[in-house]
């Protein structure tokens, strides 16, 4: 099968949001969690393909040319506490997508302060520590535009809203995170638009140019909802080819 990343989801200027773009391999696994490995910057407004291989591993190419590959995995993360809704949203003038003049990719579909409401995630997660655990954290009520027809969110929203806050955990810290690589995610219950929830974002280390980051996603009441762990490499002085 074909499909195609629009303009409306490109993350870094040019290129497909990686959260969105692992989130069409994963809600197409039947795996609980699922490892998604982002090999090439995605193009934008360009037919891919995207291929059943086996052992229930998907590939998303464009000819010859290996851009995505996920496969069925598990995800062992400790994951912190969450701050209150309350907490998330006090966080928020701290994060790099506020900064001045115009933000960290200010026009990325997860965090960019120039997108329209509706027509992007529009996550601002900003430093705050929870418990002795320095992490971000933003809030985040998925619009009616994200609502499939029993009021659920599909995975690519989920996963989406997983990708930045990742970045952001270490570009609070100085470090310029800014390509994902590889992320694992696994979703434990359902999301609800029209509904407050708590992303937070957390170092977990680092191995030479590799920064591995924790994201989670919680409901109003502190419930978990999903997880993902990351790899991230800096952002290079000139887009990759």
């Amino acid at each position: 099968m074909h499909i195609e990343v629009g303009s409306r989801f490109a993350g870094p200027p040019a290129m497909g949001h990686g959260g969105y773009v692992a989130g069409l391999l994963a809600e197409r696994s039947v795996a609980a969690a699922v490892q998604v490995t982002l090999r090439r910057p995605i193009p934008l407004d360009v037919a891919l393909e995207l291929l059943e291989v086996d052992d229930g591993r998907l590939q998303l190419r464009r000819g010859d040319e290996l851009l995505v590959e996920s496969e069925p995995s598990s995800l062992e993360i400790d994951i912190p506490s969450p701050p209150s809704i309350q907490a998330a949203r006090s966080a928020e003038p701290g994060s790099p997508s506020l900064a001045e003049p115009r933000g960290v990719h200010p026009t990325c579909f997860g965090c960019g302060r120039l997108r329209d409401e509706g027509d992007a995630l529009r996550i601002f997660a900003g430093p705050l520590e929870v418990d002795g655990q320095a992490m971000v954290a933003g809030a985040w009520r998925p619009g009616p535009v994200l609502a499939e027809p029993d009021g659920g969110v599909a995975t690519r929203w989920v996963l989406a809203a997983l990708d930045c806050p990742g970045a952001f955990a270490f570009i609070t810290g100085g470090i310029g995170a800014g390509l994902l690589g590889r992320i694992t995610f696994e979703q434990h219950a359902e999301v609800r638009a029209d509904a407050d929830h708590v992303v937070v974002g957390w170092q977990i280390g680092n191995e030479g140019r590799k920064l591995f980051a924790g994201t989670a996603l919680f409901d109003a009441a502190g419930s978990l909802l999903a997880a993902a762990r990351a790899t991230w490499f800096p952002m290079p002085t000139t887009p990759p080819g």
